[in-house]
């Protein structure tokens, strides 16, 4: 069930209040073109209707996409590494089964949704993205300050990223085959995780932690 607040922001331009939507809960067959904000990095823009000032107002938020099963909660404040949400499915269980995933970034909200849409393995992605980065670090001499998920095309045997490598303005794309995707899903079905009924950060952190303990 979708959730919209109502908040005045002050805005710190010209401290006028501004009447402004926060959507703290995301059905997505009910809220396309609340999707689109997210995937348009829209969603959390705040202009200012008196004096035109911007800026990001970030705020958690909770996503869900009842079809394909998953549900992404955005904290802004930072990812622990579950948020106490343990006890969930006792409350709602009709979410038992569901994906849950924490992220603390706009980027990081939208990425999961790629992924999810997409049909892929969120752990096997972050394990790909380490791969790569690795290639990267020896081309350019510079580590990887982030990376994200774009695409992937079975079809075409390509999956797309963009990464952000320290000391260089815009992202570097990098395009690779899906068969490198099946390598790092083998890796991922065999790590043993759970969840429980909370939510969890499958991010770099998590799949080095993985990688570790399979190279073990």
């Amino acid at each position: 069930m979708s959730t919209i607040i109502t908040k005045d922001l002050v805005c710190p331009g010209c401290k006028t209040a501004a009447e402004t939507t926060l959507w703290a809960g995301i059905t997505a067959d009910k809220n396309p073109e609340i999707r689109e904000k997210i995937l348009d990095e829209t969603l959390f823009d705040f202009k200012c209707p008196e004096c035109g000032y911007s800026a990001r107002f970030l705020y958690p938020c909770l996503y869900h996409d009842e079809k394909l099963g998953f549900m992404v909660y955005f904290v802004p404040d930072g990812c622990p590494g579950k948020d106490g949400g343990d006890g969930i499915c006792e409350k709602f269980p009709q979410l038992a089964g569901v994906k849950k995933r924490l992220v603390c970034s706009p980027e990081g909200l939208k990425e999961k949704l790629l992924i999810f849409e997409a049909g892929l393995d969120d752990l096997a992605v972050e394990l790909l993205k380490l791969a790569m980065a690795d290639v990267l670090k020896t081309k350019y001499g510079k580590n990887t300050e982030a990376g994200y998920f774009c695409y992937a095309d079975e079809d075409e045997n390509k999956i797309g990223f963009s990464f952000f490598l320290e000391g260089m303005d815009g992202p570097v794309r990098r395009v690779t085959k899906m068969d490198a995707y099946q390598k790092t899903l083998e890796i991922a079905g065999q790590a043993a995780f759970d969840g429980g009924e909370g939510f969890i950060s499958v991010d770099e952190n998590f799949a080095k932690k993985v990688l570790d303990e399979y190279k073990a």
